[in-house]
This record gives C-alpha cells, structure tokens and sequence, in this order.
C-alpha cells in the first residue's frame, strides 16, 4: 500500500541502528505500538523477534493480524471441499480455491457501492467515485461472503482475517485517489478501472507467537512487557483515520454514518494527540514513562510538529539518547507542487536512540 510515513524504503536504516542494541537470539519483544500497515513489525518477525503490534485503526489492525499474527498459510478446512477448483491452473492449494472462488462472485449493491461508486450515489447530495462500479460491488460481495463464512464458525479466526487483509490491498490497489482518501478523484484513473482481484498475502514462516492489538497505543503502553518499544507517530496534522476512512468502513463494514463530500464516518475516538503541536511532546513522554522497555526507538522527521532538540531534552531525563539520521525522498500523494505546504522531494529521517536508565 501507498502509506503516509511508510518505512518500507527505510527497513535497512531501522534494522542497522536498532540491531546494534539487540539480536533475535536474545528472545526479545519488539513493540510496534503505532504500527500502520505493519511493514516495520514484518520486518522484524523475519529477523526472529517475537511482535507486539497495535494500531487504533481496525483497518491496520486487520493487517497486522494476518502478516504478524499467522505463521502460515491457512487450510481453509471449513470450506474448500464445497468451493469448485479453479479453472486452467495445473497446481494450486486451499488458499487459490478460496481467493478464485471470491474473485469470481457475483457483484451485489451494498454499502460500498451505495456510498462510494458513481452509480450507487447518482442523484444524491454527495455523488462520490471512489471506486467503479463494478469493484464496488464485487467488494460488498466478498465482504458479506467472508462474515457470513466467519459468523457460522466455517472459518477460524486466521482465515477471516487473512481474507479481510487481502480484501483491504486489494480495494486500495484499484481506489481511484491519489494515495489517500482524503478525496477522490474527478476522472476514473487507469489502475483504478482495473478489476478487482484478491491475491495471495506473503506470510512469514515463523514458530513463534505474536500478538496483535487493536487498542489507543497510550493505554497500551504500560500494559505490555517488552525489550524494544518503536514509535513511529503521526509527525503532523493530518490525521489518519480521516486519510483512511473508507478502509476503516471497509475493514469494519459496520454501516456507519457517513457526512460530507467524501463520506467520512465518526473518528473522533480515533483522534491521535501526535497530531497536535500542544500535546505531541507530552505523549511522547507518556510512551517512554510507563513502558517497560530497554530500549526505545522514535522514527521522526525534521518537518514534523516536534522539534529535534525539545525531543532529546525530553528524552534525555529517562536515560542515554542517540539520533541517526537520514535523508529519503518523501511520500507524495499529489503533483502540485507549487500549491505543497513542503515542496522538498527529500525529508530528514530521524531515530532518536533511547537506553533507558534502570
């Protein structure tokens, strides 16, 4: 996924500096407690270390459950017997049956379609084309088809969740925004007249547990026990539950109520104090008080609310503080570049380095 503040580009940054305190051999925790779409949490899981990973966003938390919290590819048990075999592939498993015969489901007009596809909202106040028509629907089958095989005990936990993570990559590879859902696009961009297709997700190989929360990262602070705690907040105003919105309602499929011209569903609760200038350094602080961890990672950067050095000042009272830096290329969800509040194509990365005092 195209992701706000992804680390994807920077994993090699984040696994030099943060190995330099620790080695999987030890069997330590490593705490990913604003994990997003999760890249920085699978990175580590490869490297051998037992996850925590949470998010506020039931989107992400989706996710998180299936690269983080299954070790292998689901059996499908429940179901595959009673689905038909895919046609033309000379060699496939429980995983092809059951994504073939979603794929292939025949598209119904529910939620998605009546609230964020051209035809499902002609004529009324908020015309919105966040997708085709015909992904939308084929979205509100799939979606109603998964909770109906979960909500009868067809499929385990794992499987559901491993079908709502597919679905969720699946609808942001054929959205017709620019990156986020902020807003939707006036003309039907080409990837976005693409047919849906779910695919099959890259689960890491692993014996060991993992566990995934779906909670505020500062009531989950003091709550988990851990040798890493790595924080990577929102660095400005933009909120992301309002970026994601239409993930979260497809993840939740709860039939919120929405408003606007974008359909936003009621965030309030999913506010991140991260996002304001008056309250970002004191949560900050909050995170490295009640953690219980060694060590503690912040990824920033020099254009986010917080500035470097009240960062370190503040860092400084709980024990030893290093910075590392790096310069990348920022995440762009637009090509305006005259109208940006930064017009930079590159933007400082920090990792501030804290060995907490015992």
């Amino acid at each position: 996924m195209n992701y706000i503040g992804s680390k994807f580009s920077l994993l090699s940054f984040l696994e030099t500096h943060i190995t330099q305190f620790s080695t999987p051999d030890s069997g330590w925790t490593f705490f990913d407690i604003f994990s997003g779409t999760g890249v920085v949490g699978r990175h580590f899981k490869k490297l051998g270390f037992h996850i925590v990973a949470n998010d506020i966003q039931y989107y992400s938390y989706c996710l998180n459950r299936a690269y983080i919290g299954i070790n292998c590819q689901p059996g499908f048990i429940g179901i595959v017997e009673h689905l038909p075999q895919p046609a033309g592939l000379s060699q496939y498993d429980a995983v092809d049956v059951v994504l073939d015969y979603l794929n292939r489901l025949t598209g119904v007009e529910g939620f998605i379609y009546r609230n964020y596809c051209p035809g499902g909202t002609a004529g009324k106040d908020f015309p919105r084309q966040y997708f085709t028509d015909e992904n939308g629907k084929l979205c509100d089958a799939i979606r109603l088809q998964t909770e109906d095989w979960h909500r009868d005990a067809f499929i385990s936990d794992d499987e559901y969740f491993y079908l709502l993570a597919s679905l969720i990559e699946a609808m942001d590879k054929v959205a017709n925004t620019a990156s986020v859902y902020g807003a939707f696009l006036k003309h039907v961009k080409p990837s976005a007249r693409k047919p849906l297709r779910l695919e099959r997700l890259e689960i890491i190989p692993d014996n060991r547990l993992h566990r995934v929360y779906n909670c505020d990262g500062g009531e989950l602070a003091s709550k988990v026990q851990c040798d890493i705690l790595y924080i990577d907040p929102p660095y400005n105003q933009r909120q992301y539950c309002t970026n994601y919105h239409v993930l979260e309602t497809i993840a939740k499929y709860d039939h919120p109520q929405l408003y606007g011209i974008t359909g936003l569903r009621d965030y309030r609760h999913q506010k991140s104090d991260f996002c304001n200038s008056a309250k970002a350094l004191q949560s900050l602080e909050r995170l490295i008080r009640e953690t219980s961890a060694k060590y503690v990672f912040l990824s920033y950067n020099s254009e986010g609310l917080m500035r470097e050095d009240e960062i370190i000042r503040m860092m400084s009272q709980y024990g030893v503080v290093d910075l590392r830096k790096e310069d990348y290329r920022r995440f762009r969800a637009d090509i305006d570049r005259e109208n940006r509040r930064y017009r930079a194509d590159s933007v400082t990365e920090y990792l501030f380095c804290l060995k907490k005092a015992r």
